[in-house]
């Protein structure tokens, strides 16, 4: 299944459980939390590029059915769209300081 970018329209989540994702994200020593962690999947996150899918630090909410967000994880763009598409043949991963597509 191919996702066209181009028509992605953003979800809009409350800021309360934006935030409460942003907490299940891994802090990185050396990294301003506020500002920069990673997802599960090793990706960077940056907290001002919650829904811009222009950057490679871009991330969405995977949130399976807690409306509170207690459960919702925040996850690099590009490992969102496979999450949902159930594409699991790459991830998004740290390598240094960029992202980078790797199979599995």
């Amino acid at each position: 299944m191919e996702v066209e970018i181009s028509s992605w329209e953003p979800q809009s989540h409350a800021r309360e459980i934006c935030d409460r994702a942003w907490e299940n994200g891994e802090v990185v020593a050396g990294n301003d939390p506020v500002l920069w962690r990673k997802d599960e999947f090793g990706a960077w996150i940056h907290r001002l590029d919650y829904g811009n899918r222009r950057s490679d630090y871009g991330w969405e909410l995977l949130d399976r059915g807690s409306a509170s967000g207690v459960m919702a994880r925040p996850l690099q763009w590009q490992n969102y769209v496979d999450q949902v598409a159930a594409h699991t043949q790459s991830r998004v991963t740290a390598a240094g300081l960029r992202n980078t597509r790797r199979l599995l």
